[in-house]
């Protein structure tokens, strides 16, 4: 999954010790997240991976350098999910890549996986954040009073969400407002209609064999023998 300054790609090892440095306690993008903070380790975070309870993926810029990690997971019943992420050095923040970063996760989620409901949680102390859900058609479902504690007092959280027919709204409102927008498809519409146009022509010809009319040979067949 490539965008126009990072990329999602799934995790090493060595992205795995990253993100347990990133998310681990006291650190910024783990306050700024909103994380438990507990300590969990690079080894926590691939065997949460392989067994797919957490399906996460390194970003990274067009350099190739780890820049960050976004993850999600099941939540609720079929095709829901939740989010969760982050830009691990802060002086990468308002650059871009956090909102790309999930931009591309959510593009993987509906129009890659069928998801019909997307949401997350942040902190209303998380400004980046709230800047960029409050303008990118994410609905506003409820607080959470005194979620979080930092700084000596507690703050409130949002829970915030996406569904399928939203998400497929704001894709439509950019292909009407900007000339140059793609749709985020793994194979291009063209190439998926010639593929059709290859089957249908098979299916046509001559020489094309299909389970249809083998039965319809084999039922010919059997009626043009005399009952025995």
């Amino acid at each position: 999954m490539k965008g126009r300054f990072v990329q999602l790609e799934r995790p090493t090892a060595e992205d795995y010790a990253l993100t347990a440095q990133w998310f681990g306690p006291n650190s910024a993008a783990s306050t700024m997240a909103a994380t438990e903070g507990a300590v969990v380790s690079a080894e926590d975070f691939r065997k949460l991976d392989e067994s797919g309870e957490l399906r996460q993926f390194a970003v990274r810029d067009m350099t190739g350098a780890t820049v960050g990690a976004v993850h999600y997971k099941a939540h609720g019943p079929v095709g829901g999910y939740s989010l969760g992420g982050a830009i691990g050095d802060p002086q990468l923040w308002s650059r871009g890549y956090g909102t790309e970063a999930f931009d591309l996760l959510l593009d993987h989620l509906f129009h890659a996986r069928g998801a019909h409901r997307v949401q997350f949680t942040t902190a209303l102390y998380n400004k980046n954040v709230l800047r960029l859900v409050t303008k990118a058609g994410f609905v506003l479902e409820g607080l959470l009073r005194e979620y979080y504690y930092l700084d000596g007092q507690h703050h409130d959280a949002a829970i915030w969400s996406l569904l399928r027919h939203e998400y497929y709204a704001v894709l439509a409102d950019l292909r009407r407002t900007d000339p140059g927008f793609v749709m985020p498809d793994s194979i291009p519409e063209k190439d998926k209609a010639e593929a059709r146009r290859i089957v249908a022509g098979y299916m046509t010809s001559t020489e094309g064999e299909t389970s249809a009319r083998l039965l319809l040979e084999r039922v010919a067949g059997e009626t043009s023998q005399p009952a025995g």
